[in-house]
């Protein structure tokens, strides 16, 4: 496979700058994945953006979609970023040179989400209240339960009513940097992580334990008091001979 590098490009109309500007460092094959890195420049370091790769393979007009690293929405700026495209997942077969591109934009929420708040923790099983403004009046939002990069599950479609009450599987496993994806249904660009947060148990696992040594202990006692006991005979002596 021959690749031919490009230079990234921005569409940005409302914030075209000299300023602003994706480098392409580096693009190497590694098994069936292609490893693209590149730096993302802008002078506002508060700034973020929807990365996205597109290919030569259809004239560059739809961006890949097996991808993962520093793509999608919002991408933070800074040097080294790394997109990790798997070609075998994406293409059945191809032969020729191929054109990479990286596109991007300012990254704006098309809504703004509360109730999550970074580093809260969550318990399975109960139900927690977000609340949110924006967006059109019309949009299905779907929404994702990810830790990390990696989608845990799904948990279903809301209106967009501006609140929902969601609730935490009894089967996640516990741990950190968990977050609610909420995208529109209809565009996929249109994406929204909460905060990171943490899943614990409804209730921790040494008072479960501890409930089932005191009622295996109370058990215990309890059958035992059924138990009959022989006493000793205590009568009163007999009276001696005369």
């Amino acid at each position: 496979m021959k690749v031919i590098q490009l230079i990234g490009l921005f569409t940005l109309l409302p914030y075209l700058a000299l300023s602003q500007e994706v480098q392409i460092t580096n693009i190497q094959m590694k098994g069936q994945d292609m490893i693209i890195n590149y730096n993302l420049i802008d002078e506002r370091i508060d700034r973020s953006y929807s990365m996205h790769l597109y290919t030569s393979l259809d004239n560059f007009i739809q961006p890949v979609e097996k991808v993962s690293g520093d793509v999608g929405v919002d991408i933070s700026v800074g040097a080294n970023k790394t997109i990790v495209w798997n070609v075998k997942d994406e293409l059945e077969t191809f032969n020729d040179g191929i054109k990479v591109e990286i596109k991007g934009q300012v990254y704006v929420p098309f809504i703004e989400l509360d109730g999550v708040e970074e580093g809260m923790i969550l318990k399975r099983g109960k139900i927690t209240d977000i609340r949110w403004t924006g967006g059109r009046g019309d949009n299905i939002l779907n929404v994702d339960l990810y830790q990390g990069d990696k989608l845990v599950r799904g948990l279903g479609e809301l209106p967009n009513t501006g609140d929902a009450m969601l609730k935490i599987p009894n089967n996640i496993p516990p741990g950190k940097n968990y977050r609610y994806k909420i995208s529109d249904e209809r565009n996929r660009d249109e994406v929204v992580f909460s905060p990171t947060f943490e899943v614990k148990r409804k209730f921790p696992l040494l008072i479960k334990a501890g409930s089932g040594i005191t009622l295996g202990v109370f058990g215990y006692y309890l059958v035992k008091s059924l138990i009959p006991v022989n006493e000793p005979d205590i009568s009163s002596p007999p009276f001696p001979e005369q």
